[in-house]
């Protein structure tokens, strides 16, 4: 039984909306009975194949199927799957549902906790006989009211399923918490809500730097309140809270509890760190906080001759944790906490200072991170997790076209040799092994069993999750990458790369008010200003709608039509794209293509777009003369990034306006070449739609408008590295100037017109 607050409709988005829920719910719930018995075809049977099917994928033993009956049904005669039978059933005649029952539930929905409900049937006996507790009514036919208890059995269940934190319901902290001081509660609290993430569940607190040099340590606090976190998550018997998510509550005004009920954990722990020359004092106080009680509090004095002995403190702290939550530690795990990935302390602090730059909302500074980590890695060769974040930035930027250059990818190769060689167990290691795999490789394939092996060892981790489903998006699992997408924001729903991530999966299936929603919560994060987030809303609500009001009320709110704020400016730009009004999109730009002594290739994007402007408005030999420097620009980066498919498209796009249509066919398509759909499904098609501009400003709108038909219907990136990517909106398409030799024709209007080239693709 479904209970879809969303009042979802049959058809297709149904069918797969039911699927998604059955591969990723906690429980699966059939209810049975002389209804179910009666009715020998129905959508019901294909939703209990699935589960069954998904069982067998589970280990022996792992909660997930919990058959229920209402009535007298037979368990011997049921018309079910032979998994419901390996379980034993949950009798509540009438559909009455005692406490006890959701209190077991409850219970179950831990991912600490064994399913008792659904534990293996013992040995085999007359299965006419009833549970003890239950006896058996053979024969009772069903009353008709029954069912409708089983439905609303069904809404209790499903409702105690999603049970959690809700990103659209429930409000996020802003991101100004963390574990300064807490002042005490001095009204009486509401009953608290039991642990959602169970009983041996806990948040760490962002720890307070107590150092007397201030900013100057605030790295260091940083790193020992990240690696507590790491810590704790490979035991695996524990749920802690990520890192991100805890970072969200410094310098919090609310009291212990509200921070446990809002996270559903179960024990809370606060921390200081005072650093002075090689002294280090690291004090970490437990807290319950449903009684207000502090369990302990734990500190630990250091001279600190070596990075080892700080290891060592993380260490005790961590154990001294798992302790008090009765938590066993496995001999793996007991190892993977004495680990010291380096003695040397001034390496440590250039690694740590690396960590905190790539945790910044400013962004990411990779010449800066890249040199920390080469200084880090040349104070201590044997520090194999400096090698393999050294390894990562190269990847990255390898990977993002940022220098897709043979000496970054031989970079990357070499540094993540090196980690291997000397950390081959270290989760960061195995992680960034598999980045290597997937960003400047594509073995999507060892990317996978590096991302499984993390998951294996950190199992509550979310980054691990996060990759994969890059991943699987690359390979064209695209709903399988969105339910990982998901899962990481839900895990972490502070992070805003994968809030972020999630958020841009809405838009790109075009799941519009999701969309809405989730940027709403991304929101919450508070990484952005109101500005941006407005400006972000009302561009987001003309994708789904075409509607300018949004954008309209952002410009009404900017008298001053000559404003410098860039906001203001783009919002001014972003309304005159919108309504096809292309002197004012050249007027808004004009100051950027006057001053432009050459079109480099940083500004030719906004420059390009007041290039089409201007050959839309007829002017084409002042656009050709806005952008005729560009191929020579463009050539010598190609000959430095041969591979780089988004310079080729570059040059393509711009020979097209030039009107060297040859040259910009050639170009185009060598990008398309580089990059084929069975390599990469996430990008691939974005050079296709570079292919179907140039198609269609050379001539050929015939294959123009075949190339755009099929894209519209295609999940692809459209945030990407393509500027004409970006445009790929049946709304935005009606006046953007890149358009501008297909406006007006029949076809190309009935295929903006098709209400299927803008609803969800899934």
């Amino acid at each position: 039984m479904w209970f879809d607050q969303d009042a979802l409709v049959g058809g297709d988005a149904w069918d797969q909306k039911i699927r998604g829920q059955i591969a990723a719910c906690a429980l699966f719930m059939p209810v049975v009975s002389a209804n179910t018995q009666a009715r020998e075809e129905g959508y019901f049977r294909l939703e209990w194949k699935l589960a069954e099917d998904r069982s067998h994928l589970m280990a022996k033993g792992k909660a997930f199927i919990v058959p229920v009956t209402v009535d007298a049904m037979n368990e011997r005669g049921a018309l079910v799957p032979d998994a419901f039978r390996a379980v034993q059933w949950t009798k509540l005649p009438g559909g009455e549902t005692p406490a006890a029952f959701v209190s077991r539930v409850q219970k179950l929905l831990s991912p600490l906790s064994v399913l008792e409900t659904a534990r293996p049937r013992p040995v085999e006996r007359d299965e006419g006989v009833a549970s003890p507790s239950h006896p058996s009514e053979v024969g009772r036919r069903v009353p008709a009211a029954a069912w409708s208890v089983a439905v609303i059995l069904a809404a209790v269940v499903i409702g105690l399923l999603v049970w959690r934190r809700s990103p659209e319901a429930a409000p996020i902290p802003a991101p100004n918490a963390g574990a300064g001081t807490r002042p005490p509660t001095t009204e009486k609290s509401a009953v608290p809500a039991a642990p959602r993430l169970g009983p041996k569940s806990i948040a760490v607190l962002p720890f307070e730097n107590l150092s007397a040099d201030g900013d100057a340590n605030a790295f260091f606090a940083a790193g020992m309140h990240e690696d507590l976190i790491t810590n704790l998550q490979l035991i695996r018997e524990l749920r802690c809270v990520p890192r991100a998510t805890a970072m969200s509550y410094r310098d919090t005004k609310k009291t212990a509890r509200e921070i446990a009920d809002e996270l559903g954990v179960a024990f809370l722990l606060t921390g200081t760190v005072r650093r002075a020359d090689t002294k280090l004092r690291i004090t970490g106080t437990l807290i319950n906080p449903r009684t207000d009680e502090t369990l302990w509090n734990k500190p630990y004095d250091e001279v600190i001759t070596n990075a080892g002995m700080i290891f060592e403190i993380q260490s005790k702290l961590a154990q001294a944790i798992a302790g008090e939550l009765h938590a066993k530690l496995s001999p793996q795990e007991i190892g993977g906490l004495n680990r010291r990935p380096t003695e040397s302390t001034a390496a440590y602090d250039l690694y740590l200072q690396t960590r905190a730059m790539r945790a910044s909302p400013d962004g990411r500074d990779f010449p800066k991170i890249e040199s920390l980590l080469q200084a880090a890695v040349t104070l201590d060769p044997k520090f194999g997790v400096a090698w393999s974040q050294l390894a990562w930035a190269h990847s990255y930027r390898y990977n993002l076209y940022i220098d897709r250059t043979p000496e970054r990818f031989a970079k990357a190769k070499a540094a993540i040799e090196i980690a291997e060689r000397l950390s081959p167990t270290e989760p960061e290691v195995i992680l960034n092994r598999g980045y290597f795999y997937y960003f400047c490789l594509l073995d999507y394939a060892r990317a996978d069993e590096a991302f499984a092996e993390v998951r294996r060892l950190q199992p509550h981790a979310p980054e691990a999750y996060y990759a994969r489903a890059l991943i699987q998006r690359r390979q064209g699992k695209m709903k399988e990458s969105y339910e990982g997408l998901r899962v990481a924001a839900e895990l972490d729903p502070e992070n805003r790369d994968y809030v972020s991530q999630y958020l841009y999966a809405e838009k790109t299936f075009r799941r519009w008010e999701q969309a809405k929603a989730v940027q709403r919560r991304l929101s919450a994060v508070g990484v952005y200003s109101p500005a941006i987030r407005a400006r972000d809303s009302a561009i987001l609500i003309f994708r789904a709608t075409g509607s300018t009001r949004d954008i309209e009320a952002m410009v009404d709110q900017s008298p001053n039509a000559q404003t410098t704020d860039a906001i203001g400016r783009g919002a001014r730009l972003d309304l005159a794209l919108m309504r096809g009004d292309w002197p004012e999109v050249v007027r808004l730009n004009l100051p950027l293509s006057a001053v432009a002594a050459e079109v480099t290739p940083e500004v030719l994007g906004r420059i390009f777009v007041v290039a089409t402007a201007l050959a839309a408005r007829g002017k084409l030999s002042e656009a050709r003369s806005l952008v005729k420097d560009a191929p020579a620009i463009l050539r010598a980066r190609i000959d430095r990034e041969p591979e780089n498919p988004n310079v080729w498209c570059d040059l393509g796009m711009v020979e097209a306006l030039l009107g060297h249509n040859e040259e910009a066919l050639r170009s185009v398509r060598k990008a398309v070449d580089l990059v084929p759909d069975s390599v990469d499904a996430w990008y691939a098609p974005v050079y296709r739609v570079d292919l179907a501009f140039v198609l269609a400003w050379t001539g050929d709108k015939e294959s123009a408008l075949a190339e755009y038909g099929r894209l519209l219907r295609t999940a692809m990136t459209l945030a990407g590295f393509s500027r004409n990517a970006q445009t790929l909106n049946v709304h935005v398409m009606r006046h953007h100037p890149f358009y501008f030799p297909l406006q007006g024709d029949p076809r190309f209007e009935a295929l903006l017109n098709d209400p299927k080239n803008n609803a969800p693709l899934f």
